[in-house]
């Protein structure tokens, strides 16, 4: 029973203290046994820290918190080991560390073997920490270190208590290792720091695999020269799943062990597959359709060593523990990768080209897979009966290594467990377990496999290993007793074959492909690339009805970078035979596409969970994704993580995204601001109507804040580009080389050092004062710091650049410059907008010709791009600077009688600069967007200049912010205190008249900006403590 109060629980501590140091020289003789100590002194240790040792809640066997294993020992090598750990603890059926017992006469502080053992647990499992203890000691072992039996019992550990200092250490253990505490996520946190230098088991292992694979791969291409690539890519991925696969049946007892390290040639091995075959008839060790793999020369010593490097003591593994869903993870990074044959038959490792544009494969954390399974599935399942649920169809169309699917799978087993009955107990279809707690029979468990789950992926060897991965997840839970009785039973072998639920194809692309590119199946090459998929003839059933759910993480690929691996592709998604939707856009990303074939497939009632990338709901090239949405599905969930960072080492902003295709009137929007390993924290929701979403840019404010929006765009207003430019900065794509500060100046010349402290003289008049990285508040007054060299003329109004004659005549020196950087400079990407007078570019022309005479003659507003707050200042002395995507600068230019001062005025006010926050993309460090897309509907209010009275209004503001600008710049150049204190004084009221004046103009008040400016979802610190 869990106890309530902390008090209480320090009470019964100190009594269990004092009952073993009555009897301590009886507890640590031989004759006190290990079973016994943990009746008397750990079984009530853990529940005085609040855990349900004997599952008095009456909890199912997958939410138990704590399982607890019986005392079996196994002989391994010349030491006698636990199956498995002692203590399992969970919370909410998730393991959050194991406890190893030994009776108190073990020496745990001295002895190597129990601390090997209890880190070794862990590790295999990728937990950060497990326990182990005699009482006497409890020792904490951080388990994030790779574990070796020479280790000395104190590396890793990172807490030792002696049970005389468990009272005195009370505050300390119960917030490490009590429920209240492990459930809150006290274990991520005190275990959150990366650690370096050392492996985890996930990069461990997948360091390993990449050896092994690279071994096999060179063993295979020397002994059968004549196999090409795929062929030897496809042997030694099968090679690898058939022995891993083998080996981790050997830690469950399914398999005999040691099994493998008896083998002492291929000859052997492929007896050991064909018996193998014989019992399991997966398809895993089918050498029918795999005769090439029974005709291998493989050379016995490749096998002896991986073979060794899988058992004790080379090995510090324990697969009893490994969780197929991390298996499945290491996967996917292992499959980002693939075996190329170079000359002089030597193999190399190299990046899939998908996955190099993409910088590499980074899996779904667990956490978050998670997170989508339960959020989309709950859905669908909810008040199905056992045979119902059997009828579902979840689906994973870019389903990789299979990471969803086992989860999925993982979902449906538990729900399923919870739903089994007398009539499953009588059908078969379930049976007792240990403690008679009903347990699904293989049988039950193969018919989730067959019948409710799908996945598609464009990758044959992540195919092969989303199977490989579900078969070992069926596998969880069973032992050589339950295999048998299956097989006696059922008189069916063990593992069915996933040949028709997961299969390989490009899920974007179906026969519509053949009408585009009619020439197409006369290419092999190009369909063995492309792999197109029709839905319907390879899964019947969605001719009738659609999938029940779709789940997963669609790839991340701009199109930018498909053109470059994917031309083709990209060309037929585009054309109008595809009929897809969401890329009228010249901008676009797959996810799009995933997200539009997805609820294609859906049926009428149907689910969609994805994580994707959060920025199409501001974006202007998201607005055919935003209206595709909203026309075919309705939002369940949105869970928006904002800047934090779910996929390690990424900059990757995301969002949750649970979509219905049944109309819902409304939906749940979460920010997520605390994000700990495997844990997402997550505030109440707010809700809000499907109907208020649109096209438009999808902004998530508390509905007061919405309220006040709507009125200032409802009143007599106008778009700021209505009456302004927006020009992005120069883009020279080369500024280390066009852009220098000067050393030395005269009035015809000016003297610098370029970045590689060469001293160069060039012409003053092919040069522009610029500004470049200086940073400003809002109405500063700024200076240029820098020169740009500018190889342009006026002609007709326009930018025309100096032709190579002209600049080597007039500019000598300049030419001199340039020429020395003209291997750089032709490099260049030069894919924009050609100079409009010259037909071709040439070498020494910007990268881009947006805005080349914007900023000559002109006064202008420049303001930031990324920041945290408004930045705007006013230039009228005609300086350059650069800008493009997220900056550094952008410009807004009056086109119109509207003063550069009034704009400022509007966009410096607080309500302003938060609907600007409202619609922004986010990025680290708390900055946003200011970027044109994001600021170029702000409503301004409307002045008519033919009113006096308009204009007397228009005029008292732009006096205010040139009373301000001057200000600002007295307090910069003034040197004694207290006159600058007082111009400081005469600051703050001129902003806070100015406030006043735009609150005017607009009909709002102070509370209404305490009510925006007080809006969490806005302004609430991200990872607040």
């Amino acid at each position: 029973m869990r106890l309530i109060r902390r008090e209480e629980a320090l009470e019964h501590l100190k009594r269990l203290v004092e009952a073993f140091a009555d009897q301590e020289s009886f507890y640590k003789s031989d004759r006190y046994k290990e079973a016994q100590l943990r009746i008397d002194f750990l079984n009530p240790l853990l529940k005085i820290f609040g855990w349900d040792v004997d599952n008095e809640a009456g909890k199912s066997q997958f939410l138990r918190e704590v399982i607890q294993e019986e005392e079996v020992e196994v002989e391994e090598e010349d030491e006698i080991r636990m199956k498995n750990p002692d203590y399992t603890m969970r919370v909410f059926g998730e393991r959050k560390f194991f406890i190893e017992a030994k009776k108190a006469s073990v020496a745990i502080n001295s002895s190597l073997k129990p601390a090997f053992q209890t880190r070794r647990y862990g590790w295999s499992a990728n937990l950060n920490m497990s326990v182990l203890t005699n009482f006497e000691y409890l020792n904490v072992y951080d388990c994030r270190t790779k574990p070796d039996p020479t280790d000395h019992p104190h590396v890793a550990r990172h807490k030792t208590f002696h049970y005389s200092e468990f009272v005195k250490n009370f505050d300390e253990l119960y917030d490490l290792l009590s429920y209240e505490s492990v459930s809150s996520g006290t274990i991520e946190k005190a275990f959150g720091q990366e650690l370096h230098g050392s492996y985890a088991f996930d990069e461990y292992f997948l360091i390993q695999i990449r050896s092994w694979r690279l071994k096999l791969a060179q063993n295979i291409l020397t002994n059968n020269p004549k196999l090409n690539e795929e062929e030897i890519n496809f042997q030694v991925q099968r090679l690898l799943n058939r022995i891993i696969f083998l080996r981790i049946c050997e830690d469950r007892e399914i398999e005999k062990y040691e099994n493998l390290k008896e083998v002492n040639g291929y000859e052997d091995l492929k007896a050991l597959f064909i018996k193998a075959d014989k019992k399991y008839n997966s398809g895993l060790f089918n050498f029918i359709e795999d005769e090439l793999a029974l005709k291998l020369i493989l050379d016995s010593q490749v096998l002896i060593d991986i073979f060794n490097e899988l058992y004790y003591p080379l090995s510090p593994y324990d697969f009893s523990v490994v969780d197929p869903e991390i298996l499945s993870q290491i996967y996917e990074r292992f499959l980002g990768s693939r075996v190329v044959v170079e000359h002089e038959l030597q193999v190399y490792i190299i990046d899939e080209p998908e996955v190099a544009a993409s910088d590499g494969v980074v899996p779904t954390p667990k956490s978050i897979v998670r997170k989508i399974i339960n959020d989309t599935l709950i859905h669908v399942v909810d008040g199905k009966s056992f045979e119902e649920v059997l009828q579902l169809k979840i689906a994973d169309i870019s389903s990789g290594s299979g990471t969803f699917l086992i989860s999925a799978y993982d979902y449906l087993l538990k729900y399923l467990t919870e739903k089994a009955s007398t009539a499953q107990l009588k059908n078969g279809l379930a049976r007792l377990g240990a403690g008679e707690t009903i347990r699904l029979t293989l049988k039950a468990k193969q018919s989730i496999l067959l019948n409710c789950l799908y996945g598609v992926d464009i990758n044959p060897y992540a195919v092969e290993v989303a199977q490989f991965g579900l078969l070992l997840k069926l596998l969880e839970d069973e032992n050589s007793s339950t295999i048998n009785e299956h097989i006696s039973l059922c008189k069916s072998k063990v593992l069915p074959s996933l040949a028709e639920t997961v299969k390989c194809g490009n899920s974007l692309i179906d026969n519509n492909y053949f009408s585009f590119n009619r020439s197409a199946l006369e290419d092999n090459t190009l369909l063995h690339r492309i792999k197109p998929f029709d839905w319907q003839d390879e899964f019947p059933f969605l001719k009738i009805k659609g999938f029940d759910a779709i789940i997963g993480n669609p790839p991340y690929v701009r199109i930018q970078h498909m053109v470059k691996y994917a031309p083709e592709e990209v060309k037929y998604y585009q054309s109008k035979k595809s009929n897809y939707s969401v890329i009228v856009e010249k901008s676009f990303d797959k996810y799009y596409l995933f997200i539009e074939r997805s609820l294609s497939l859906l049926n009428s009632t149907g689910y969609l969970g994805y994580i994707v990338p959060n920025k199409f709901f501001t974006l202007k090239g998201g607005s055919s994704l935003r209206n595709h949405i909203i026309t075919k599905s309705s939002l369940e969930k949105l869970i928006y993580f904002g800047v934090l960072q779910v996929f390690p080492a990424r900059s990757t902003y995301t969002t949750i995204l649970i979509l219905s295709k049944q109309d819902k009137e409304v939906f749940s929007f979460i920010r997520v601001r605390e994000l700990v390993k495997d844990l997402i924290k997550e505030p109440a929701p707010i809700i809000y109507k499907n109907s208020e979403l649109t096209k438009a840019p999808w902004m998530f404010v508390l509905p007061e804040t919405q309220e006040i929006f709507e009125r200032i765009r409802t009143g007599s207003v106008t778009p700021l580009l209505s009456i302004a430019d927006i020009p992005v900065g120069l883009q020279t794509s080369a500024d280390k080389i066009f852009i220098f500060e000067p050393d030395y100046e005269t009035e015809s010349t000016i003297t610098f050092t370029d970045k590689e402290d060469r001293v160069w003289e060039i012409e003053r008049g092919i040069c522009l004062p610029c500004v470049m990285d200086v940073s400003f508040k809002v109405f500063d007054t700024i200076e240029a710091n820098t020169y740009l060299i500018y190889p342009y003329r006026e002609k007709d109004g326009k930018a025309a650049l100096i032709d190579e004659d002209t600049l080597k005549l007039e500019f000598p020196l300049c030419w001199a410059y340039l020429s020395h950087y003209k291997h750089k400079l032709v490099k260049r990407n030069m894919n924009g907008v050609r100079d409009k007078i010259t037909k071709e570019p040439i070498w020494y022309q910007f990268g881009r010709t947006q805005s080349l005479n914007k900023f000559i003659n002109s006064t202008k507003i420049i303001f930031s791009v990324l920041s945290k707050e408004p930045k705007y200042i006013f230039d009228e002395s005609n300086f350059q600077f650069t800008g493009g995507g997220n900056g550094p600068y952008y410009s807004i230019i009056s086109k119109t009688e509207y003063s550069p001062f009034y704009i400022m005025a509007i966009l410096s006010h607080p309500i302003f600069e938060a609907m600007v926050r409202a619609k922004t993309s986010e990025f680290e460090g708390d900055y946003y967007s200011h970027g044109k897309q994001f600021i170029s509907e702000l409503p301004i209010r409307k002045i008519n200049f033919a009113s006096s009275t308009d204009r007397r209004i228009h005029d008292e503001v732009v006096g205010t912010v040139r009373n301000i600008i001057d200000t600002k710049k007295e307090i910069r150049i003034t040197t004694i205190s207290s006159k600058r204190e007082g111009l400081q004084r005469k600051n703050k009221l001129l902003y806070n008249r100015l406030i006043e004046q735009v609150n005017m103009l607009y009909g709002l008040s102070q509370e209404d900006i305490e009510t925006v400016t007080g809006d969490e979802l806005l302004y609430a610190p991200i990872n607040e403590e």
